[in-house]
């Protein structure tokens, strides 16, 4: 297949612009990116996806989801005793449609890639499957794990560590290209995130990646002084919140070789730590920040890294392909926005237009692992009608055990 003609953005640390560009993917794969012309009279049995002169860029990478959470919109729900109540109270089903909301609302905003967080005491056997099963169904990459929070109890979290472990290793022998597992870890405190690194990592044999979610609450007085006291992973770590933790804990992550992601797109979020983290969209709606206001422009360039270069990084070695690029070799993994640039598009404008409307854009075309998802505004394999209504009807079941 040819998918042209385009603008293409190259996505990678240092992207580049072409006009009039062309994409041919063989298989799961990018097999060359050129002029359409060219590709076509090089190809000319292969079949065009007409792109018509939308912007081609690679697809989104969502490094801090919680998907389950789809169905607590409208409850308003703040404090962790009010989240930990909602989790509770969801059944395998609940999870199923309300994973199924979430993926197909991403696809909508370019989101290719999720990494999960997941938490449902009432069905902790069922919840992951159900997770990965709704990722098959929409067809896009998710790495998921099921976090061992640091106020359960011992027993409640090894449970959380060898459901983490068995199912990791059970995705591992299906050889799935587009479904990943994590151990998954909770901390409330800094000495929590201690004890409960120590855990999971004795259960994993340092072999699998750790997803921490930093639910700290810290007074100023709190430090971070022990870069030696975290255990070793074969694998970065990826750790949510980064707004939330002390300088001293970014230290140590960073020297680990670690990844980091912040929620929000405000100056503080988008600006923490240099710039060197990734997006994740927590428990809020699965689509890209959009910088407002008189320092959005500024942000152009740290947005662009944030969304396409660190979380996309950080993915690609856990996946084992190079995500977050449009070359030859690289998965098909891309989305065609439906942009019309009045202005210059160009390598030098690009973070330019990421915050004057390109994210903005709707979301013509999707394509993961070769696979089109989304073609021409139409969501491809899966009745997007009977996903919002079956997952309705299960909310309306959440909220009435909330009651």
């Amino acid at each position: 297949m040819i998918v042209g003609p385009c603008t293409i953005v190259s996505g990678g640390p240092e992207p580049q612009v072409f006009e009039q560009g062309a994409v041919r993917v063989v298989g799961a794969h990018i097999a060359s990116v050129g002029a359409l012309g060219d590709l076509a009279a090089a190809h000319p049995e292969e079949t065009l996806w007409p792109a018509r002169g939308r912007v081609l860029m690679p697809g989104l990478v969502n490094s801090h989801a919680h998907l389950a959470r789809h169905l607590a919109r409208g409850l308003s729900l703040r404090t962790s005793a009010e989240w930990r109540r909602y989790d509770r109270g969801l059944s395998a089903e609940d999870v199923s449609w309300a994973a199924q909301a979430a993926l197909i609302e991403g696809l909508r905003h370019g989101v290719t890639t999720v990494v999960d967080f997941h938490r449902s005491g009432a069905c902790l056997d069922l919840s992951l499957s159900e997770v990965t099963a709704a990722a098959e169904r929409v067809g896009v990459r998710v790495a998921t794990c099921y976090g061992a929070a640091e106020d359960d109890t011992p027993l409640e979290r090894r449970a959380a560590i060898d459901e983490c472990v068995g199912f990791a290793r059970d995705l591992a022998r299906q050889r799935s290209g587009r479904l990943r597992g994590m151990l998954g870890v909770q901390a409330t405190s800094l000495r929590g995130i201690e004890t409960l690194l120590a855990e999971a990592m004795e259960s994993a044999g340092g072999g699998l990646a750790v997803h921490v979610d930093l639910a700290l609450d810290l007074t100023p007085a709190e430090r971070w002084s022990r870069a030696d006291a975290l255990p070793g992973t074969a694998l970065p770590a990826l750790w949510a919140h980064a707004e939330r933790a002390p300088r001293g804990l970014l230290g140590t992550v960073r020297e680990r070789g670690d990844t980091l992601c912040a929620t929000g797109c405000g100056s503080v979020a988008a600006l923490v730590r240099e710039n060197e983290v990734a997006w994740g969209s927590d428990d809020g709606v699965n689509a890209p920040p959009l910088p407002d206001g008189p320092h959005g422009p500024a942000l152009g360039e740290a947005l662009y890294r944030r969304l396409f270069v660190i979380g996309s990084a950080w993915a690609s070695e856990h996946f084992g392909v190079e995500l977050g690029r449009i070359r030859a070799g690289a998965p098909a993994d891309f989305i065609l926005l439906d942009y019309r640039a009045a202005t210059e598009l160009s390598t030098r404008t690009l973070g330019a237009h990421l915050w004057a409307g390109l994210l903005r854009a709707p979301v013509a075309g999707v394509m993961v692992a070769g696979q089109v998802l989304v073609d021409n505004g139409v969501v491809v394999g899966v009745d997007e009608g009977e996903v919002a209504a079956r997952a309705r009807e299960c909310a309306a079941r959440v909220w009435g055990r909330l009651g």
